[in-house]
């Protein structure tokens, strides 16, 4: 083979080993590409952000998403603690303060009461049971569709002061809709100290109950799962040129 060919055929191959490279580097680029604009737009499209001024918080987010926990049960429990959670005014009661159910008026008694707001949906329409326990005197509210504690009496379902007794309060026959998401907002009684700690919800029902994540975590999965990815991609890009 003369001396000629044999050095067309090392700069096909070069030629051809560069332009894989490069399809490489362009690909890995566009992926890159694709993947911000991806969780940008998803971003965009699934997490609607409304703000709303809460007392002692400044301002909080309100997060309307449609990403859920994996876990479903036909009998689902959750913990939580109001101690320090932001406040509200509630609205009243039928029971010792004698209002309605649902609710239309705000009550006088807990004007400023911590809660603890829990989303969730379930897959089959029918009779639902919420089984609170209570450190403290707790009320429970259910909402639909959404939870503005600046304006407590929107989308309230229902409402239940201590049942059957202090330290237990939640529904009983609650008629749930599938895939309708519903809040369930746990507070206490009135102002005082006697209206805040720790507690335990359990919901019982005919289908699944899945517990929708909070919003900060949420949060933090997508950042956490576009800066993960960008930074992969970058180091393979960077391991390209450094082979370059």
């Amino acid at each position: 083979m003369s001396q000629a060919i044999k050095e067309s055929i090392v700069s096909e191959n070069n030629l051809s080993h560069g332009s894989t490279k490069f399809s490489q580097t362009a690909k890995l680029k566009s992926l890159s590409e694709c993947s911000f604009n991806f969780w940008q737009k998803w971003l965009r499209r699934s997490i609607p952000i409304a703000s709303a001024a809460m007392p002692g918080l400044g301002v909080a987010i309100a997060l309307s998403v449609s990403v859920i926990l994996p876990s479903q049960a036909s009998t689902i429990s959750y913990s939580g603690d109001t101690t320090n959670a932001p406040t509200f005014n509630r609205p009243q009661t039928e029971g010792f303060e004698g209002g309605t159910n649902p609710p239309t008026s705000l009550s006088s008694n807990g004007t400023a009461v911590p809660y603890y707001s829990q989303p969730f949906l379930v897959d089959t329409t029918g009779s639902y049971n919420v089984v609170g326990s209570q450190a403290f005197l707790g009320i429970q509210f259910l909402y639909q569709n959404s939870f503005n504690p600046t304006t407590p009496l929107v989308n309230l379902l229902s409402g239940n002061d201590p049942f059957p007794d202090e330290g237990t309060s939640g529904f009983s026959g609650l008629s749930l809709t599938a895939n309708n998401q519903y809040f369930l907002v746990t507070t206490g009684f009135d102002n005082s100290n006697n209206s805040f700690g720790n507690f335990t919800n359990t919901i019982k029902g005919p289908g699944n109950i899945t517990l929708v994540p909070e919003p900060s975590s949420i949060a933090s999965t997508v950042v956490f799962g576009i800066i993960g990815s960008t930074l992969i991609l970058k180091r393979k890009l960077k391991k390209l040129k450094s082979v370059n």
